[in-house]
């Protein structure tokens, strides 16, 4: 196991809680995290990258594996998603118009399978179209139970945040 500091944590300047925006963060560790078969490099996604539509996707986390569970795992957890278009998201029937552009819905419409209490903070990769690669297309925000029907994991849309992203890290 590698274990790392936080040496710097940088908000979002801007975050609101009530209002669900700008819910992200930077961590500065304290040294450098060596990659391995079980820890690997995902790119951050500029405004050129097409995030809609990409596939497969992964949602990784320590949270709840069901909802009510009173114990979380000792294992990091991992699910394939599907994105949902954010108009979808946002219909009456779904998430009712709380689902803002800075945001990414990724789950499935008949439920069973997403992210869960205790997976805040994880991310939302998916693979490059091309390459053998991954994108950090998202970071697990918020929803309405575990997986439930037509109400799937709303996240940051980390393509949303690049610039200040890049601001911060300079």
């Amino acid at each position: 196991a590698q274990v790392r500091h936080i040496k710097r944590l940088i908000f979002h300047e801007h975050y609101s809680a009530v209002r669900r925006i700008n819910d992200i963060a930077l961590l500065q560790l304290d040294q450098p995290v060596h990659c391995n078969h079980y820890i690997q490099l995902a790119c951050v996604p500029d405004n050129s990258l097409q995030v809609p539509g990409m596939s497969p996707c992964y949602v990784g986390g320590w949270g709840a594996t069901y909802e009510g569970a009173l114990e979380l795992p000792h294992i990091l957890q991992e699910v394939a998603v599907t994105l949902i278009d954010n108009h979808i998201c946002n219909s009456s029937e779904w998430n009712g118009e709380l689902v803002k552009d800075t945001h990414l819905c990724a789950g499935y419409q008949q439920g069973g399978v997403g992210t869960c209490q205790g997976d805040s903070g994880g991310p939302l990769i998916c693979k490059d179209r091309i390459g053998d690669y991954y994108w950090l297309v998202g970071v697990t925000n918020w929803g309405y139970g575990c997986a439930r029907m037509q109400l799937p994991g709303v996240y940051s849309s980390v393509q949303r945040y690049y610039n200040w992203i890049v601001t911060h890290l300079s």
